[in-house]
């Protein structure tokens, strides 16, 4: 097994297990979790078969009719193929559909320069509230205190299907940047990493990350990753960090669905 698919494999193993219910399709299998219907990356339609000449709107058509009958109000369909991912990205735009590439990039390299991470440490989730709370106010999708309620208790129960440990780098006293680390096995990803906007350009991101990897080495995972936004600047600071791309992920979402 090549290690993208054991990053693949590790990435959709915690959503099968944080779903509520799966739902099998002619292109593959949703995920739902019903609990919590907002949390879009915890809703969608995995598409792996059948996809030779599928088209934008027949995916699109399978979303609505599994997410419409779980009553979300999104649709959302992810693709692992990025040949795929490639040809149908240009026909969901034009379908009102929001395309977004993320790179899979595993950790192969030392960093660019040493980090201070004296800063970092690990957090309880609680601790992190105020700041997913404040960090969640500045993102167009996040519409609603309600909203906003159910990414962070998503945020919480994530142990429950993961081991999962949070970091948090302190600037007097508060957080200013954080990340998670997810692990099983040999296998490690950091996830979620985020800076607060008022805490921005002190490195804070670079000494998080690079804290979570060193935290992962000591966990002895011979496979370390984190998936990110082909077109946004933290790509390059991975690359920084010593990450290599080995893969892309296509996601498609309409954030609200005709009803």
């Amino acid at each position: 097994m090549s290690d993208l698919e054991r990053c693949i494999d590790f990435v959709y193993g915690i959503a099968e297990r944080a779903a509520t219910t799966t739902v099998p399709s002619t292109y593959g299998v949703a995920y739902l979790a019903l609990d919590a219907p907002n949390v879009w990356s915890r809703n969608y339609l995995l598409a792996t078969e059948n996809l030779a000449d599928v088209t934008a709107l027949e995916l699109a058509a399978e979303a609505e009719r599994i997410m419409g009958a779980a009553g979300l109000r999104h649709r959302k369909v992810e693709l692992i193929d990025a040949e795929i991912g490639d040809r149908l990205g240009p026909a969901f735009q034009e379908l009102g559909w929001k395309a977004e590439c993320d790179v899979v990039m595993v950790a192969a390299r030392e960093p660019d320069r040493s980090v201070d991470t004296s800063l970092v440490e690990e957090v309880a989730s609680d601790e992190l509230v105020p700041a997913w709370t404040e960090g969640w106010t500045t993102d167009p999708d996040v519409l609603s205190d309600a909203v906003t309620a159910q990414l962070i208790e998503n945020r919480r129960t994530l142990p429950e299907v993961v081991d999962t440990r949070f970091f948090g780098a302190r600037v007097d006293g508060e957080i200013g940047s954080y990340c998670e680390l997810y692990s099983d096995g040999s296998i490690a990803q950091i996830e979620n990493v985020f800076t607060l906007d008022r805490f921005r350009n002190r490195g804070l991101a670079r000494a998080t990350v690079s804290h979570a990897r060193d935290e992962a080495r000591r966990g002895e995972h011979d496979l370390i990753f984190l998936i990110a936004d082909r077109d946004d600047w933290p790509k390059k600071l991975y690359a920084k960090l010593g990450f290599d791309e080995i893969g892309r992920i296509w996601e498609f979402v309409l954030p609200t669905a005709a009803v």
